[in-house]
């Protein structure tokens, strides 16, 4: 759902409100496909689009894009055809060692991933692999903390498009590397919750990484919102979500990349 079209169903526009009210009071919502009858994952792209429209007319502006349900085995079961995309907002971004206050979120959980970064505009048309490529300037593992804002993550396929993909926070590691400095290299990466092992040996395929990466571009270029140089592209999660509580500390490490960090104070 393009960000230019406006968004008139009044059901739609109630939904996107209530996820804003309930991330604005730091309360969760019920189900907004229940209460207000999603039938799609159209409508709750929809609604996720009037919920970004609603930010940038606040004057919030956005960093780039992210996926979901990179998982073909995962998509073959729910019998969806592609990727999920969402929207990042500039204003959730953190920097590797953030210490982030636990009241600017609902109920949050983190995944481990990749992030590229671009140093140039990617194209508006089709976008082939190495036009991608030559527009990154490098990858750095990064943290995103989602945090949906329906009950007890009691969340559809439907309910977690709407509220963006549960998108709360990203943290991004500070050393950037170049794609070429990584290509035959095994990448295992290692979660850390206050100096143990949350996710451990994790087998990160970066042919994988640069697929999502391509169809996320292209996706994002289709509905007319180009990439642009300096823009993020997260990549999906390497590893099963994982709960976290006030005063955490994270370590998410990669062999040839560094690690990223951030305690929730």
């Amino acid at each position: 759902m393009s960000l230019h079209t406006p968004i008139c169903d009044t059901r739609l526009l109630a939904a996107a409100n209530a996820l804003a009210l309930a991330r604005g009071q730091r309360q969760p919502e019920p189900r907004v496909s229940e209460t207000f009858a999603l039938a799609s994952l159209d409508e709750a792209y929809a609604v996720q689009a009037a919920s970004i429209q609603q930010a940038l007319a606040q004057g919030r502006y956005l960093s780039g894009a992210k996926a979901g349900l990179t998982s073909a085995a995962l998509r073959a079961a729910l019998k969806v055809e592609e990727p999920l995309y969402g929207w990042l907002l500039a204003d959730t971004a953190c920097q590797s060692g953030a210490s982030i206050a636990w009241e600017r979120l609902l109920q949050p959980k983190v995944e481990v991933e990749l992030a590229l970064l671009l140093a140039r505009d990617l194209p508006s048309g089709e976008i082939s692999l190495e036009q991608l490529l030559a527009c990154v300037d490098g990858v750095v593992p990064a943290l995103e903390i989602n945090d949906s804002a329906i009950s007890g993550w009691q969340l559809t396929l439907l309910d977690a498009v709407a509220d963006n993909l549960s998108s709360g926070l990203y943290v991004l590691g500070e050393q950037v590397v170049p794609l070429a400095q990584l290509e035959g290299q095994a990448l295992i990466g290692t979660l850390l919750c206050n100096g143990q092992p949350l996710r451990a040996d994790v087998n990160i395929v970066l042919d994988d990484v640069l697929a999502t990466a391509l169809w996320l571009a292209r996706k994002m270029a289709a509905l007319g919102q180009p990439l642009r140089a300096g823009d993020v592209l997260l990549t999906g999660t390497q590893a099963p979500i994982a709960d976290v509580a006030r005063g955490d500390r994270l370590s998410f490490s990669v062999g040839g990349l560094g690690e990223v960090t951030c305690v929730f104070a």
